[in-house]
């Protein structure tokens, strides 16, 4: 029954990862906004502009799934090691 809770913390955090957007980047606390804007009112047949804003917003990068297969990881080996002990302290019969 435990052990399909094991893999909890990569799920998640790979459903999370996922839903955000899923970039193969690393984090970021930034996202970068481009507009195009005419240089004269009214006529953007003259030409236009770029203007970049930056709006501060988390974007979680590749560490995000990254974590949560360390976490399982780290639980199953956790999780292994109380099994086996309880295995071997076990009376004999």
């Amino acid at each position: 029954m435990l052990k399909g809770f094991i893999f909890a913390p990569f799920l998640i955090c790979l459903i999370y990862w996922g839903y955000s957007g899923g970039r193969l980047s690393l984090w970021a606390s930034q996202v970068q906004i481009k507009e195009e804007i005419p240089i004269v009112e009214g006529i953007p047949e003259l030409g236009t502009q770029t203007k970049v804003e930056w709006r501060k917003q988390f974007v979680p990068g590749i560490e995000t799934p990254l974590t949560g297969l360390f976490l399982t990881t780290g639980i199953f080996f956790i999780l292994s090691t109380k099994r086996s002990l309880k295995k071997k302290s076990a009376p004999l019969k």
